[in-house]
């Protein structure tokens, strides 16, 4: 039986003494297993940071703690129901839900839709003509859409179904189709906890789906209904996965970040964290549990820390380091 956590706060967990990366470096694995045996590829030392303005991150921050669209002109708020608000704070329109707790949301990137997962069903609500629609499917949450704003992937009810099944919907036609069930995946470094992923992708027309999360991520081609399992071996508590279902960010024990490419399997890059000042001058600071955060735009890794946070960039590796406000 699958065993499930709940879902971490997006501020750091400190930690001591955490365990070491188990996998070492090696040559690209011809066929993955789910016992976090695979090796990893040798990646390349971190190139010099860059320096840039506190301000051009300040949506994508906003982004982790709020329920906002890729522009930032809406944000959707749950007080007993569902209230859509502009950029000043005006109201745009609400609808309820009865949903008495909050299972997921997701702004469409195209602008039209916000897609809220009720214990029944899925919420539509379009911001076009301010009507929700029903979309009859499985209990789901953490739903997400597509780049395309096509399609919706979520993972079923863990408080109703413990086999943790991902769904993928079809917004124009309503219809879905749930993955097999996965396998019991037991963390490499942690006997008796399991995998666990609160970050999906769904991709390639609905045809694809990425979930990552402890330890590795999980592909699930949908027309053929297989699942793999592609595990880092390095124990890592935390995972996300890009919009696009291309990259994959897992936050390693000892103060690591990994890239994972989703296509090729393999590791791309290791970024070395840098290290947090001890708590109450005892042991210091970890990383372990920091949950990180791709930007909308696929160029930069955000890690909510809860010291500022940091920023990565994605295309060329380096860490961007932020200037104070109003200075460029």
């Amino acid at each position: 039986m699958w065993r499930f956590r709940g879902r971490a706060p997006v501020r750091f967990v400190a930690g001591v003494a955490m365990l070491a990366c188990l996998a070492a470096c090696q040559s690209t694995p011809k066929q993955t297993t789910s016992d976090g045996s695979d090796p990893i590829v040798t990646t390349q030392a971190s190139p010099a940071s860059i320096t840039l303005p506190a301000e051009t991150f300040d949506l994508s921050w906003r982004q982790l703690d709020h329920h906002l669209s890729q522009d930032g002109r809406f944000e959707a708020k749950h007080v007993d129901e569902w209230v859509v608000v502009t950029l000043d704070g005006t109201e745009f329109g609400r609808f309820g839900t009865a949903a008495e707790r909050i299972l997921g949301a997701d702004f469409s990137p195209d602008g039209h839709y916000l897609a809220v997962a009720h214990p029944d069903t899925v919420i539509l609500y379009d911001l076009r003509t301010k009507q929700p629609k029903a979309l009859f499917t499985p209990a789901v949450e953490s739903i997400r859409f597509s780049s395309d704003s096509a399609y919706l992937v979520g993972r079923e009810d863990y408080q109703k179904v413990r086999n943790g099944r991902l769904v993928v919907i079809d917004v124009a036609t309503g219809k879905w189709v749930t993955s097999p069930v996965p396998p019991q995946i037991e963390v490499s470094n942690d006997p008796g906890k399991y995998w666990y992923s609160g970050s999906f992708a769904v991709f390639d027309h609905g045809k694809q789906v990425v979930a990552a999360g402890s330890d590795g991520f999980l592909h699930w081609a949908v027309e053929s209904q297989k699942l793999s399992w592609v595990p880092c071996g390095c124990g890592a508590d935390t995972g996300a996965v890009n919009r696009a279902g291309s990259l994959v960010a897992l936050v390693i024990p000892d103060n690591k970040l990994s890239l994972w490419d989703v296509a090729g399997r393999r590791e791309q890059r290791v970024w070395t964290l840098p290290d947090l000042p001890p708590l109450n001058g005892d042991y210091p600071l970890r990383h372990f549990g920091v949950e990180p955060h791709f930007t909308e735009d696929g160029k930069w890794l955000l890690l909510d820390d809860g010291e500022g946070g940091q920023v990565w960039s994605i295309p060329d590796g380096v860490r961007v380091r932020i200037l104070p406000r109003g200075r460029n």
